[in-house]
């Protein structure tokens, strides 16, 4: 599942998350967080991001580390027992971007524009452009407001 791989408080991103396939084990994924927890408003790397300590909560670091892990493991056992359909559906509804203008910076340094329509079986972006769809899986994206 590609997106979303950000967790947005108030519009701000406070966790980014990626999977990645390991090449040559097609049944191992590494799964990497980055959760900003102290970090003064200031010492954010972009104006869009935040912080627990920026909007003000505490953060206990164990707790943190304790549910992110357990809700994971639900979340692998669900897909695990063919629970893939409701999971994607689940995943779907809390993406904020899907249905929101975006505007997309391609690998290959081009962009796309659209509404973000959906996300496809294999979790990738699906961008509407009038009458042609792009199904995107990179790219940086930005919420047109």
């Amino acid at each position: 599942m590609k997106w979303p791989n950000d967790v947005l408080v108030d519009g701000g991103k406070i966790c980014g998350i990626l999977a990645e396939v390991v090449p040559g084990a097609p049944d191992t994924v590494v799964v990497g967080a980055g959760v900003n927890t102290r970090m003064g408003r200031t010492d954010l790397p972009v104006t869009t991001a935040t912080s627990f300590a920026a909007i003000g909560a505490e953060c206990d670091d164990d707790r943190l580390l304790a549910d992110y892990l357990e809700d994971l493991g639900k979340t692998l056992a669900r897909l695990v027992h063919d629970d893939v359909e409701r999971v994607h559906h689940e995943i779907e509804k809390l993406c904020a971007t899907v249905g929101r203008e975006v505007t997309v910076a391609l690998p290959d340094g081009s962009t796309l524009q659209g509404t973000a329509a959906r996300l496809d079986r294999d979790g990738r972006l699906v961008v509407e452009a009038g009458t042609i769809e792009t199904v995107v899986s990179a790219g940086d994206v930005v919420h047109v407001r």
